[in-house]
């Protein structure tokens, strides 16, 4: 995902160097600059044919810099050709010498491609410290091959606690677990300091806001023996909704596509602008703090409900989606949109229920939300009991079934039916320009602001090492 960033600064430091180095041959440095143009242009074979002629020239004239350019070309050529070994060899060479020329920051990016071809990621620990408990993630992030990173959920887990109490047990129940999660950070996934953080929700961040005690909560749930180096931080919603974007959505569409958590208590997501600038989206209710409004109205059965819920619609929050988005049209217009939360999950769990449980991704439609919208309430049994009779791979039938418990186990039928009448009503305003939209769900969203915040660190450890 930091794809573009890193290509930058190579180019940066590639053109900075060489003037530096004084490079002893320009026909040299243009012939291998040449082979980048053929390589880039997937004119393979000339490619090859430049980078080698360059890499003899610069070895005769004792060129160093074009000489680890030219092995990382070559590197680059035989990844992309599905040449594992001789990539490894070549970026190996190109790596030493960068090295020894003082270029960490090329190195520290070729290393990245090294780790690439070979199949090796990075282990990344991050903990939110949230309102009702503590998650730990523990990410690898890799580079691929189209040169973007990934990024795979190694281990999800949470120790529930009540931060937002702000009492005696609160907090010492929260430092326990934090350092407990550091044990297994640092024990069972060997992942080192400067690759973990601990982060304090934006929820859990406004509560404290209140008493104006964020500093004094950071320090006092602080575990005695952790490494100085690690800082307990915060994030503001503004600031939880861009990381869940960079997170989430994949780095070719970052600036062509939006994102939308719906949670229990609120809805936050939004997209980059023209001027590339992440404008946010935000609404104030999610599906639980809906059911609660809706609830507030009328009592009674699920007819009831419905009413009720369609009537607060069609008299209030009709306007309140409106007046969000009405002065953000490219959100409105643009063709993909990365949807998450509990609800999203159990649509795709119950109308998709072998992708959601498999893939990392699951296209869903604004005619499935409104299918799902019905079913709950018209056809709740056999929604909730997909036939899954076409699974023919044991293990994958487990794992959907498996999902589709979880979901059943994790919402009732009228909170199925408060999530899917806010979502469907809220995608029926954003469908009112360009109807015809993807609407993809990320299998691993739910840790999608957590890993943004990594990703961004990975960043950031990149633009410090240029400084």
């Amino acid at each position: 995902m930091l794809c573009k960033k890193i290509l930058v600064l190579v180019v940066l430091c590639a053109s900075i160097s060489a003037k530096a180095q004084n490079i002893k041959n320009q026909a040299t440095f243009r012939t291998l600059k040449t082979a980048t143009s053929l390589l880039e242009a997937q004119q393979f074979e000339a490619a090859e044919e430049f980078f080698k002629k360059g890499l003899e020239k610069a070895t005769i004239e004792k060129d160093f810099y074009c000489l680890a350019f030219a092995n990382e070309g070559l590197g680059n050529y035989y990844s992309k050709t599905d040449q594992t070994d001789s990539a490894v060899v070549h970026y190996k060479k190109a790596i030493a010498i960068y090295r020894s020329l003082g270029f960490k920051v090329i190195a520290n990016v070729v290393e990245n491609l090294l780790k690439s071809v070979q199949g090796i990621g990075d282990l990344y620990a991050g903990i939110e410290v949230g309102a009702k408990g503590i998650k730990l993630s523990v990410i690898e992030v890799t580079l691929n091959k189209d040169r973007q990173y990934d990024y795979t959920l190694k281990l999800d887990t949470a120790i529930n606690t009540d931060a937002a109490s702000l009492s005696y047990q609160s907090e010492k129940e929260s430092r326990d677990a934090i350092a407990k999660l550091m044990e297994i950070v640092a024990d069972r996934y060997k992942v080192t300091s400067k690759r973990t953080y601990i982060v304090i929700s934006s929820g859990l961040k406004q509560e404290l806001d209140k008493y104006e005690k964020v500093d004094y909560f950071a320090n006092v749930i602080r575990p005695k023996n952790i490494d100085t180096a690690i800082h307990i931080m915060y994030v503001t919603p503004e600031q939880e909704s861009e990381l869940s974007f960079t997170g989430i959505v994949p780095q070719k569409g970052r600036y062509i596509n939006n994102q939308l958590d719906i949670g229990s208590g609120n809805t936050k997501g939004g997209y980059f602008s023209r001027e590339k600038k992440f404008v946010p989206v935000t609404f104030s209710l999610g599906t639980k703090s809906f059911q609660r409004l809706v609830e507030s109205k009328a009592q009674g059965n699920l007819e009831t409900f419905s009413k009720a819920a369609e009537q607060l619609v069609k008299d209030s929050l009709n306007k309140v989606l409106i007046d969000e988005l009405v002065s953000k049209p490219d959100f409105k217009s643009r063709d993909v949109v990365y949807l998450s939360g509990g609800i999203v999950w159990s649509i795709a769990s119950l109308l998709h229920p072998k992708s959601s449980a498999i893939n990392n991704y699951t296209e869903l439609s604004s005619g499935d939300i409104e299918e799902f919208r019905q079913r709950i309430y018209t056809d709740y049994k056999s929604l909730t009991q997909p036939d899954l009779s076409f699974i023919q791979n044991a293990d994958e039938a487990t794992a959907t079934q498996k999902n589709i418990t979880r979901v059943v186990n994790t919402y009732d039928q009228k909170a199925l039916l408060a999530g899917a009448i806010w979502l469907d009503e809220l995608v029926k305003q954003i469908n009112t320009i360009n109807p015809g939209k993807k609407f993809i769900f990320p299998k691993y969203a739910y840790v999608g602001w957590i890993s943004g915040y990594i990703i961004k660190k990975v960043n950031q450890q990149f633009l410090g090492l240029a400084r």
